[in-house]
């Protein structure tokens, strides 16, 4: 399986600038903003079905920036014309970056349980791509006296990542002596070079209008990766987690 994060985060943004190009009757805006937020990070770390070692352990945090690119003018005129694409499509583009320090959530005293409680790691990953947002409620109100204050949307994107995972073990120095690891870890199951991989991504949620010229967007989101190695682990065997 692949790597895989949920992503929760909330995003400012502000409309800096629109332009009309007449030759070819397109008119645009942009904004760009900055994003926080918190990122689950679901890998070969614990178990399978495991809740928290899946889904509320191993978290991290997320930061980037974004830039929006609008088919119409935030300056809102009660009679502009509009077609599809203007009223609810949305580019975006991203720069972020994900960390979270990683572990296994194992319990008991058996020598395997030990020296799973022992190892210890982080994934650090950078993102840059592109995400295509669809708003379901028309854009090209949204924010004025006229329209709505909210706008729902669903997203698809993919992304250039560049990772790296780090890896230790409490018990001692697993390369000089890999006998300290579990039988599955000791042999080319752990990795800790760079690496340049892509993911695919889908997200959900919501902007909200909090000013004339600035937006705040709640977003949730699941990208799924090329590469099994950003954690750093990658055992070869059916238990073999994402």
């Amino acid at each position: 399986m692949r790597f895989k994060i949920l992503l929760l985060s909330a995003l400012f943004s502000v409309n800096f600038h629109s332009f009309s190009q007449n030759s070819l009757q397109l008119e645009n805006s942009f904004e760009a903003g900055i994003h926080l937020g918190v990122a689950s990070f679901q890998t070969d770390y614990g178990e399978r079905g495991d809740f928290k070692s899946g889904v509320t352990g191993n978290i991290g945090f997320a930061i980037g920036a974004a830039f929006y690119m609008n088919f119409f003018s935030r300056q809102y005129e009660w009679n502009a014309k509009s077609d599809w694409l203007a009223d609810h499509i949305k580019l975006k583009g991203e720069f972020s970056y994900l960390r979270a320090d990683l572990e296994h959530f194992i319990e008991g005293d058996s020598p395997t349980a030990i020296q799973l409680q022992a190892m210890h790691g982080s994934s650090s990953v950078v993102n840059l791509g592109a995400i295509v947002e669809y708003h379901f409620l028309n854009l090209t109100s949204f924010g004025s006296s006229y329209g709505n204050t909210y706008s729902p949307f669903v997203g698809l994107g993919a992304m250039m990542n560049f990772s790296k995972p780090t890896f230790e073990s409490s018990l001692g120095d697993y390369l000089t002596d890999p006998s300290i690891l579990p039988l599955k870890y000791r042999s080319n199951a752990i990795y800790t070079d760079p690496e340049t991989v892509f993911s695919v991504l889908m997200s959900v949620g919501t902007r909200i209008n909090v000013g004339r010229t600035s937006d705040i967007v709640i977003d949730s989101r699941w990208q799924y990766f090329t590469s099994n190695k950003i954690d750093g682990l990658d055992p070869k065997d059916d238990a073999n987690k994402y």
